[in-house]
């Protein structure tokens, strides 16, 4: 059974995973890529822009939430492991995010 902590940490982390899950499906359903900062009309294809960071934001609120709920299942000792697992899917998504809209979003 999780102790308060824990429970505390599980709910942050389904909250992170559905902040990702709504700001990808917003961004690619509505083709709101230009809310996002470093998007640039001349530089950038809004529709292409739109699809690459709103399907890769909705693959990390996957991740997140799937992490999340199989830390329930896990040894309260690993969840360092688990925390250090959702920060490195957040920050390799958001690399891997900004990779391709520069290589593949452009006009």
């Amino acid at each position: 059974m999780m102790g308060t902590n824990l429970a505390v940490i599980f709910i942050f982390s389904l909250l992170a995973g559905t902040l990702f899950l709504v700001l990808g499906g917003i961004i690619k359903h509505f083709n709101a890529g230009d809310m996002i900062n470093f998007f640039n009309e001349k530089k950038h294809d809004k529709d292409k822009f739109s699809r690459i960071v709103g399907n890769n934001f909705l693959i990390i609120g996957f991740s997140i939430m799937l992490i999340s709920i199989i830390s329930i299942f896990v040894d309260k000792s690993y969840y360092i492991y688990i925390l250090n697992m959702q920060a490195t899917v957040i920050l390799f998504g958001i690399i891997i995010t900004i990779y391709q809209v520069f290589k593949y979003g452009n006009k």
